[in-house]
């Protein structure tokens, strides 16, 4: 008997071995499988899914106890997002600096673990009215205003640069001290504003047909008195009457013409056969002062010392009403008749 007791005992013991070889039941009762390691995620993994703490955001007690996604420090950087997940502070994404504008360089700057601020450079060019400026650009309301990159939230005043006055009736339109300013657009005789700087037409004699000439010329700018001269000679069994007449006014102008004469000996008398008489300037002569822009004529029948009435004969055109324009001329016929 009891040697069947050991030998029962035996098989007992080699059964339980062949067991355990088998992968049969383990002393944790099978709770984690058949290694006897928690699974991650598992019941034995509180921390699966999450940053790996001692790499990306060291413990923090400031989330002890916390809601998730509560704002925390894990980096001592404003400039991080950092928010507590399960229990921990964990890395966050980059603040946002971002002010929607193209032209400006959006920075970061950290003023403390959980506090920043932003800084938004203009890169170049200016941001003016809300809208991006390329340096040098014009300001559209305002030709002499453009951007200056020195001072790149507002326009600057240009200064010596090409522009556009709106006029048709200037030229090498330029920028001074913000204001487009332009040459006004002259006629080919002047500067002939005063009777010293008439322009001169030339000589012509009394037996010459008249017109001796024709010319168109303007008044422009504003205030501007238009002189010019001839010599009218006396030559021998002819009679001399210097005429001139003022032809083609521009629509809405009154103008008037006035002629004078200068003996080349002294003067004597003059007799107006067309306009009024009028002495200016120590000499005499005749207008023509019509209404309106109705055309003017002067005929002076003139008398010198002597045989010889060889004369200089100036005559004026000046505006009395209307606009200033350079691209409305008015017409000149002169000469003897």
């Amino acid at each position: 008997m009891p040697l069947t007791r050991t030998a029962s005992s035996l098989a007992s013991l080699l059964l339980l071995l062949a067991a355990c070889a088998s992968g049969g039941g383990s002393p944790d009762g099978g709770r984690f499988g058949g290694d006897g390691a928690a699974p991650d995620g598992g019941p034995g993994d509180e921390d699966a899914g999450l940053p790996d703490a001692s790499v990306d955001a060291p413990p923090s007690d400031d989330c002890a106890g916390q809601p998730e996604g509560t704002p925390c420090d894990a980096d001592g950087d404003g400039c991080t997002q950092d928010l507590c997940r399960r229990g921990r502070c964990t890395l966050g994404g980059a603040s946002d600096c971002d002010d929607g504008v193209s032209c400006t360089t959006d920075v970061c700057i950290s003023t403390g673990a959980m506090s920043f601020r932003c800084e938004n450079e203009i890169a170049g060019g200016c941001y003016i009215e809300g809208v991006c400026r390329d340096e040098g650009a014009r300001n559209p309301e305002e030709d002499c205003q453009l951007c200056d990159a020195a001072a790149p939230t507002a326009w600057s005043t240009a200064t010596d640069v090409s522009c556009d006055d709106g006029d048709a009736c200037t030229s090498d339109d330029r920028c001074a001290d913000g204001t487009c300013t332009g040459t006004p657009v002259l006629d080919d005789y002047e500067m002939n504003d005063g009777r010293a700087a008439a322009h001169d037409l030339g000589n012509i004699s009394d037996g010459d047909s008249f017109p001796a000439g024709t010319f168109s010329a303007t008044l422009f700018p504003e205030g501007d008195v238009d002189w010019f001269v001839y010599n009218d000679s006396d030559d021998s069994f002819s009679s001399i009457f210097p005429r001139v007449q003022l032809r083609d006014l521009p629509s809405g102008s009154n103008y008037d013409l006035c002629v004078f004469i200068d003996c080349e000996s002294s003067f004597n008398s003059r007799d107006c056969t067309a306009g009024t008489p009028v002495t200016e300037g120590g000499l005499s002569g005749c207008c023509s002062t019509n209404d309106g822009n109705a055309d003017e004529n002067v005929r002076i029948d003139h008398d010198c010392s002597g045989v010889d009435d060889s004369a200089d004969v100036y005559f004026r055109v000046e505006k009395v009403a209307g606009p200033a324009t350079c691209d409305a001329p008015y017409t000149i016929r002169w000469g003897d008749d």
